[in-house]
């Protein structure tokens, strides 16, 4: 244990609202009143940073859990739309629909219990009746992350034998925001819904409800004199508009929308498919007994039944300054939530606080400060969410036994099969580091992040999706979010609302095709794609230039002049345009729909010609800017011949201006790096990864971040990250964009790329550039597809190659006609790259041996 002596943390005394807690820490210096103690644990092997790696039976929602029956229920008047109206990508209420609303509901009571709670969740400000006696009225704090905020009610007192009645205004709760398609996401999100039930127990325990919310509740907007009571006529109010079960839908679980249903008894918020597994703390900080105690503290890391975890805080609630705390550390960024188990016969009180990093959840935790009520030898839990540190401050409560307080971590079942390992250990680091990044990202549905906005967003998958195919190989996950990102027919708006996503849906969905081949799939989204293609021709001027007519929200990349409605924006989103047509023209050939083929096959011709002629300055480069002219050597809008402009007038600065203010994500940083191998770079590309990518881990990343720059601030990294148009904490450690690393290693050093549906063809490129050797392999329907290099006696590369795929490998040579063998033979190849490479054909499965000098 080291003490802190020379700081500690002031904390502010503050009012907590209705599921929610505003709690300020502050640094400040000064002679040491308080002692941090700290407690290190074991480290994490590499091999381990993925905790669910080496599951072999996952524990399904589906085998744990039974959905809840109450529903969340609106105002007919007040209901969003079937096929809600998408004006830009994010849905937004602002200072609208504030009116109140009103509702009842008569239930019958046999027997009064003891206890009985009623809880209601996702109002911002309620009063509610119970027999016509006032017994809550309440106002929540709307500007805050978590949605659906829920309030415990004692009603025992209210209730009675026989007909008892409830009646409640309300208005509706906080919006978190959507770029969704479906009415139960934007709804909910937008905080235009309620759920009721009243369980015959205290808070805190589950029992069968006496009532729940659902659609024989009585609506109105005017409810005239008199409407709480129980002798109110109320036969000419509606019957209320229901969303269905409030576990009905992964819909629900959208953009932390049920954020604040943590304390609803019962609820998980789920998605079947998904599973659980449990970790306990790897590390424990700033512990601080307060005016209590802290026993046994090392039992968190190491259960130990005879010297249980025990905390004493008092029995009335004690101040934040005086509460006992201490810091979970679980020693990688994980997603899920914090499980309390209690071996006491009195409940708890604990205010909660997550961080990706540990100042963000000191600082300002993204979910706030989440409080937990934890009823006698109960289990609860806390807001769902990613994070790696979890402060527990402990409000309330006498010589607490807790038998654990955990991770209870939830996450898509999914082997790893895709494998990359070479010479350079960090490079090795940054592949699993970029796997688990994606991984985590695979909850109810891929979101961009675990974190924050755990919502689907095409350019997110447009990185993450290559990772999720070259690793993990799935089908379900990625055919569910390509297929809801769309939507359903008719498609009138572009993808998340910004347009250059609808281009990225589609080479999303090229990927997908070109990597698993499934025509199924293909076939599915086949009039979609049609209506996606128009749609995105309504943009173009009579110059055939993008010129924004919808009014999208402007969007390339979280960076100066491509994040506003620019010229700069344009021209790129010209180029991911062509892009998109390209691979639209790809699938409808595929699909055998010559005919929609051939008509925007003459509208991607316009594009590239109006982007050639227009956007092509007389430098010879289209700017100076590295996204821009990324795109345009990726979507073949530039020409070979243009390639020695844009490096000289671009690309060429990349990794070697120290400090730039025209910043770049992760995101784009993938396609800047795949453009410059496809010009030939190759090397200075991963010069800039081990700067870029390899900085992250030289900071300790066990997840790639959602924002980043070599030479930003280090003293409180999370602080100086730029993301999403602002800085600090709310940028994202676990973001998918973020792991194109990944499938870069794949693609350009064992020099993987499917060019067929379902690796039927496939170009393997192998390049070791400062590497001793490299092996790896990739899932394909056809069977693991292998490659491994190594330099001995010249270049060797060996092949595993499935049955059904024709492989083109391109091999490095010394001069042309320089001899090549294949398992002892020697062979032609056909010149390729200036006579620096020579390609073999291999067309029949097997191992292959191939030598080249």
């Amino acid at each position: 244990m080291v003490p802190h002596t020379t700081t500690h943390l002031r904390r502010l005394p503050v009012k907590a609202t209705m599921g929610f807690l505003v709690l300020c820490l502050i640094p400040i210096s000064g002679p040491a009143q308080t002692v941090w103690t700290r407690t290190i644990g074991p480290q994490i092997p590499d091999a381990d940073l993925d905790p669910t790696r080496n599951i072999a039976s996952p524990q399904l929602e589906s085998g744990m859990h039974q959905p809840l029956p109450e529903q969340y229920i609106w105002t007919r008047e007040d209901a969003v739309p079937e096929k809600p109206n998408i004006n830009g990508s994010w849905t937004s209420e602002g200072n609208t629909h504030l009116d109140p609303h009103y509702f009842r509901r008569s239930f019958v009571v046999h027997t009064v219990p003891r206890a009985a709670t009623m809880y209601v969740a996702g109002p911002g400000a309620a009063t509610v009746y119970l027999n016509g006696e006032r017994v809550a009225h309440f106002q929540s704090y709307m500007e805050v992350n978590i949605g659906a905020r829920v309030v415990a009610i004692d009603v025992n007192d209210a209730l009675k034998p026989g007909s008892n009645l409830v009646a409640i205004e309300a208005i509706r709760g906080p919006e978190v925001g959507s770029s969704g398609n479906s009415r139960r996401e934007v709804q909910l999100t937008a905080g235009r819904v309620m759920a009721v039930k009243i369980v015959p127990a205290a808070q805190g325990l589950n029992e069968t409800p006496l009532l729940i919310s659902d659609a024989q509740w009585k609506t109105a907007e005017k409810p005239g004199n008199g409407w709480q009571h129980p002798g109110f006529d109320d036969s000419g109010w509606e019957a209320a508009d229901s969303l269905g079960g409030i576990e009905s839908s992964m819909e629900f679980y959208q953009w932390n929308g049920d954020g604040g249903m943590y304390a609803w008894p019962g609820y998980d918020g789920i998605s079947s498919f998904l599973a659980h597994f449990k970790l306990a703390p790897v590390a424990l900080f700033h512990m601080y007994s307060g005016v209590g105690a802290l026993k046994n503290t090392e039992s968190l890391i190491t259960p130990n039944p005879a010297a249980e975890f025990t905390v004493s805080a008092g029995t009335e609630p004690v101040l934040p300054a005086t509460q006992p705390q201490i810091m979970l550390d679980f020693g990688r960024e994980v997603n899920g939530r914090v499980e309390f188990e209690s071996d006491s016969d009195q409940s708890v009180d604990v205010n909660l606080r997550y961080g990706e990093s540990e100042a963000e959840a000191l600082n300002q935790p993204y979910l706030g400060t989440t409080p937990v009520h934890l009823a006698p030898r109960a289990t609860a839990y806390g807001p769902k969410g990613a994070f790696r540190y979890a402060l527990l401050q402990f409000e309330r409560g006498t010589d607490i036994r807790f038998r654990s307080i955990r991770l209870d971590g939830i996450y898509y079942p999914v082997k790893y099969q895709g494998f990359f390992r070479s010479s350079d250990e960090k490079l090795n680091r940054m592949w699993i580091v970029g796997a688990y990044t994606a991984h985590l990202c695979m909850q109810d549905d891929i979101w961009d992040a675990p974190k924050r906005d755990r919502g689907r967003w095409i350019g997110d998958l447009d990185v993450s999706g290559r990772t999720i195919e070259d690793v993990f190989d799935d089908h379900f996950l990625m055919e569910e979010t390509l297929d809801r990102l769309i939507g359903e027919p008719p498609v009138t708006h572009h993808v998340d609302g910004i347009a250059g996503y609808s281009a990225f849906w589609i080479t999303s969905e090229t990927e997908y095709y070109r990597h698993t081949g499934s025509r199924k799939q293909l076939e599915s989204v086949h009039e979609r794609l049609v209506q996606l293609l128009h749609y995105m021709e309504t943009e173009l001027d009579n110059r055939k230039l993008y010129a924004n007519t919808s009014k999208s929200f402007p969007f390339v990349d979280w960076s100066p002049e491509l994040q506003a409605d620019t010229p700069e924006l344009r021209r790129a989103t010209q180029l991911e345009f062509y892009d998109g047509f390209l691979d639209g023209i790809y699938l409808l050939r595929e699909l055998s729909d010559t005919q929609n083929a051939d008509v925007f096959q003459k509208c991607a011709d316009e594009l590239k010609a109006a982007a050639q002629k227009y956007l092509l300055e007389p430098s010879g480069s289209f700017g100076t800017r590295w996204q821009t002219n990324a795109y345009a050597v990726l979507s073949d809008v530039a020409d070979p011949t243009q390639y020695e402009a844009i490096w000289h007038n671009s690309l060429s600065t990349v990794g070697h201006i120290k400090y730039n203010g025209l910043i770049i994500t992760p995101y784009y940083n993938y396609y800047v790096i795949s453009a410059m191998a496809k010009m030939g770079h190759r090397a200075e590309a991963l010069d800039w990864i081990r700067q870029y990518w390899g900085g992250m881990i030289d900071e300790g990343a066990t997840s790639f971040w959602e924002g980043y720059d070599p030479s930003w601030y280090k003293q409180d990294f999370h602080a100086a990250l730029q993301a999403d148009d602002s800085t600090g904490y709310q940028a994202s450690l676990a973001h998918g964009w973020s792991s194109g690393v990944t499938p870069w290693l794949m693609e350009q050093v064992l020099g993987i790329q499917p060019r067929g549906p379902g690796f039927s063809e496939v170009d393997i490129r192998p390049d070791l550039l400062d590497l001793n050797w490299a092996q790896g392999g990739e899932p394909t329907p056809r069977g693991m597809l292998k490659v491994e290099i190594q330099k001995e006696n010249g270049y060797k590369t060996m092949v595993d190659l499935p049955p059904g795929t024709i492989a083109r490998i391109s091999l490095p040579v010394s001069a042309v006609g320089a001899p090549i063998t294949v398992n002892g033979e020697k062979q032609n190849g056909e010149r390729a790259e200036n006579g620096n490479r020579a390609i073999i054909v291999l067309k029949t499965a097997g191992h292959f041996e191939l030598l080249s000098h």
